[in-house]
């Protein structure tokens, strides 16, 4: 079965790490690389110029930085994915970007099937936060006090099923298969807990679902 043309962009400003993960996914079939940029400033240019499905987003980077970028990238295309390249050392700026909206992160040393996998996820509507998420960032994920009062309450049972999921970084088609419900029906649920709980996309939603002990 083949797989759906992803257009991609990478957005880094180191040219080795950039050669490399070019290399890398030149030899996949599925990926189509139509753009690298060593800034935000950069991609924004590219974005308007062409189509792109998913961005690898470097963190650190002068003149625009990822976090900034993330969001511009997702205020005016909305449907476009953003995985996060990071480090270990900047979890602060992993949790801003996740905040923003991005699809998840991926570190700078993971193995290349890890990075197909958070690619499959992003681009199926789901989340990677990779196997597990590091102590770091746990800890900007622990409940507050805010949030504890009105926990997972206003969720009917069903939809504590589908944030579970969500939890985990499945998309839509893939929670309808795994509760037996049909895609529309899993939208309209998921529609629900981001209202319920004031959450404005699918990353925020893991993160509560981690945050509350679902995943």
């Amino acid at each position: 079965m083949t797989e759906q043309l992803v257009r991609l962009m990478i957005v880094d400003d180191h040219p080795f790490f950039r050669q490399g993960v070019s290399l890398f996914l030149d030899g996949v079939e599925w990926v189509d690389l139509v753009g690298e940029a060593d800034n935000g400033k950069k991609a924004l240019d590219i974005l308007h110029q062409q189509p792109v499905d998913l961005v690898l987003m470097d963190l650190q980077m002068p003149e625009i930085d990822g976090i900034e970028t993330t969001k511009q990238v997702l205020e005016e295309w909305p449907t476009v994915k953003v995985l996060v390249l990071t480090s270990f050392n900047s979890w602060d700026q992993v949790y801003q970007a996740l905040q923003a909206g991005a699809s998840g992160y991926l570190l700078k040393n993971a193995k290349p099937e890890q990075l197909l996998a958070a690619i499959r996820a992003a681009v199926a509507g789901g989340s990677y936060l990779g196997t597990q998420l590091a102590r770091e960032l746990l800890e900007r994920v622990t409940r507050d006090p805010d949030e504890e009062s009105q926990g997972l309450s206003p969720l009917t049972e069903r939809e504590v099923d589908v944030l579970k999921l969500i939890g985990r970084g499945l998309g839509n088609k893939e929670i309808a298969g795994e509760l037996f419900l049909s895609v529309k029906t899993v939208k309209t649920h998921t529609a629900n807990i981001f209202a319920k709980l004031e959450l404005s996309n699918r990353t925020q939603a893991a993160i509560y679902a981690i945050r509350h002990g679902l995943v």
